[in-house]
């Protein structure tokens, strides 16, 4: 039997601002996300300040990338208008991958200007992303955001509050559950292999991440209510190869690395008195 989902997605109102389920629920995943990565960033060489300094620019640059992505695939007539359009997140409508590319873009700023290697910062920044998407998807389910395509599966979801961004009364394939679920996987593997993944080199992490985020919106945006626009495939498909090549070139470039570090440090220890 298919699952009612009657949530008004206003939370409450306070001095006439509607706070959502959703902004609450990604200023906790947010929260979670910093603890974990300020938990981490000493164990890679990372002070916990820096790491605080560093959410700070990642997750506005998140936003604002999110957000402009977002206008652009669903409402680029609007941008031309008003373009402080793309700063209403209040809105509605963020995009994972222009989210993504804009945090990567503002780590490596961060990491360029602070002398932080960039490499080491992805990787405390990789299990702390993972958990903090999955804590966010929640809200995303709550208010109909990322709804799935039509199922009679029965654990599909049903929407009835007229607020939410999901069709209303139609049985839904309830794919922000599956990407909460499998982010949460993939942070649990993340983490349980951490170790692992550190002595594997900088970046190895990071790549992983990057790998299993977007195997896991390739699979699932089979399921989403969007049109495809070239191969067959959806716009966040045809982005996700693209991250999935950038994880290999991360992969690739800091397994060089790791075993550069292996070869010159028996040379250096050999030279010395």
């Amino acid at each position: 039997m298919p699952f009612v989902i009657d949530v008004d997605p206003v939370a409450f109102t306070l001095g006439g601002i509607s706070v959502r389920w959703y902004g609450l629920i990604t200023a906790a995943a947010a929260g979670v996300a910093v603890w974990l990565a300020r938990r981490e960033g000493p164990r890679r060489g990372i002070a916990r300040g820096e790491v605080v300094d560093a959410a700070i620019w990642v997750g506005l640059a998140a936003l604002v990338g999110g957000r402009l992505l977002f206008v652009l695939q669903n409402d680029l007539p609007a941008l031309a208008d008003h373009p402080a359009h793309v700063l209403m997140v209040w809105m509605g409508g963020l995009s994972f991958y222009g989210g993504l590319v804009g945090a990567l873009v503002a780590l490596a700023v961060f990491a360029r200007r602070r002398q932080v290697p960039f490499l080491a910062a992805l990787d405390v920044a990789a299990p702390a992303a993972a958990i903090g998407q999955a804590i966010g998807h929640v809200g995303c389910l709550l208010g109909g955001d990322s709804y799935g395509l039509p199922t009679d599966a029965p654990w599909a979801v049903i929407y009835r509050n007229p607020s939410a961004m999901a069709p209303l009364g139609v049985p839904l394939q309830p794919t922000q559950a599956y990407e909460a679920i499998l982010l949460a996987l993939l942070f649990a593997g993340l983490w349980a292999s951490r170790r692992r993944l550190i002595a594997a080199g900088d970046g190895v992490t990071a790549a992983a991440y990057l790998a299993g985020v977007a195997g896991i919106r390739f699979v699932l945006f089979f399921l989403r209510d969007e049109a495809p626009v070239a191969f067959g495939l959806k716009t966040a498909q045809l982005i996700g190869l693209g991250i999935a090549g950038l994880a290999i070139l991360i992969f690739v470039v800091a397994r060089r690395r790791a075993r550069g570090m292996s070869v010159a440090s028996p040379t250096l220890e050999a030279m010395s008195p």
